[in-house]
């Protein structure tokens, strides 16, 4: 073969080659493998543009599409931090979707089951804001039964928030919730014990200085004085504890209705005092009843009690002078 056509033919093959190599290479880095291969992310990469998407369908209140990636992107990187954050929208989620109790759950977990803490502050107050949602709720009634008591869902939610952050400003006002709770479960004995918890725990909160506290204790005293058949021991608790207000809290704004609370509590121990000393009379004791009449003039003088005790010991000593 001549010299002109060996390098014709060193150039064809050469054309072929290069060629052969273009279709290779135009095969290979054209497919999606080839894209995956140069082009796919990393892990975290991944998850972040995962958790990203996810978010812009929050953004744009697609809420069941978002909830469908937040779930998925937590269940395939249950360990990542994006596995919380994925979490906390997802209870967002599920308050825009009317469902408070579900919310919370969520985000009970979210504390519980996870280390980071970048939305505790949030997640606490919006814990405590479900609180308030069903403890402002009406008690459901079915023919004078109560079938739905949603006071004790705000209950649980406010004991979460006490044990998750028992120092913080939503912990204080979990714990005095608490005792609104019970009054508005007529459980007016526990809503004294969950008062007092937080005037002790929180004695420098401000429901603690103006006063508020103090009288919400009172006043549940009261109401329990009331519930009740007559007990002197609990009558004369709530009169002592109206009587502490008014002199710790004299420029309260409850003052006028601690006032009232006091006179109808002297009023209901003078009428104890008075039936006692009726009975004594009935049974002949007339000393007894003579002292009952005394307490009622010495220590309730300005009760309506007061003035039929001295008509009755007037009647007495007409008696033992016969």
């Amino acid at each position: 073969m001549g010299i002109n056509k060996q390098r014709k033919f060193l150039v064809y093959m050469q054309n072929k080659r290069f060629l052969f190599f273009l279709i290779l290479w135009g095969m290979f880095f054209s497919s999606p493998l080839s894209y995956a291969f140069w082009l796919w992310p990393s892990a975290k990469e991944d998850v972040q543009k995962q958790f990203n998407f996810a978010e812009q369908l929050y953004e744009n209140k697609e809420y069941q599409k978002a909830r469908a990636q937040f779930n998925r992107l937590s269940k395939h990187y249950p360990k990542s931090v994006y596995a919380y954050k994925a979490q906390f929208f997802f209870g967002k989620i599920c308050e825009k979707l009317d469902k408070p109790y579900a919310a919370f759950q969520i985000y009970k977990d979210c504390i519980n089951n996870y280390s980071y803490d970048e939305y505790l502050e949030e997640i606490v107050e919006r814990e405590y804001n479900i609180g308030i949602f069903f403890y402002q709720q009406e008690v459901v009634k079915v023919l004078g039964l109560e079938v739905s008591l949603p006071q004790e869902k705000a209950i649980e939610i406010f004991e979460q928030i006490k044990r998750q952050a028992p120092y913080s400003e939503w912990g204080g006002l979990a714990q005095y919730n608490l005792g609104f709770c019970y009054q508005k479960l007529n459980k007016w004995k526990r809503a004294v014990e969950e008062f007092d918890k937080f005037i002790s725990g929180y004695p420098a909160h401000p429901k603690v200085i103006c006063g508020d506290a103090d009288y919400e204790v009172a006043l549940s005293s009261f109401e329990n004085v009331l519930a009740a058949d007559y007990d002197q021991e609990r009558t004369t608790d709530a009169l002592k504890r109206f009587q502490d207000f008014i002199i710790k809290h004299s420029q309260s704004k409850y003052l006028k209705e601690a006032k009232i609370k006091v006179t109808v509590l002297k009023e209901r121990i003078a009428e104890g005092l008075f039936n006692s000393a009726f009975f004594y009379r009935q049974q002949g004791c007339l000393k007894s009843a003579e002292i009952y009449y005394n307490e009622i003039i010495d220590g309730y003088g300005e009760t309506d009690w007061a003035k039929k005790a001295r008509e009755e010991l007037e009647k007495l000593k007409q008696i033992s002078n016969i």
